[in-house]
């Protein structure tokens, strides 16, 4: 599978985003509990995740109700 049928497929970005999902947890537990970053940084690398997520899913979402024609 090519990286532009991957990007393509509605399936592979929703998953890319429960990947992003989980990785994004897992940077909240890590950074917030053993980073030496400053607070308004790690929130903002955690904010980055969780938005990168939310929108890889939405637009999976989308494309999966809006078939093109």
């Amino acid at each position: 599978m090519t990286i532009r049928t991957f990007c393509k497929s509605p399936e592979s970005q929703i998953r890319s985003g429960m990947v992003f999902l989980g990785i994004a947890s897992l940077s909240k537990w890590w950074l917030e509990s053993r980073s030496m970053l400053p607070g308004t940084w790690s929130d903002a690398i955690i904010g980055f995740l969780y938005g990168v997520s939310i929108a890889l899913m939405l637009l999976g979402i989308w494309r999966k109700t809006h078939p093109r024609q």
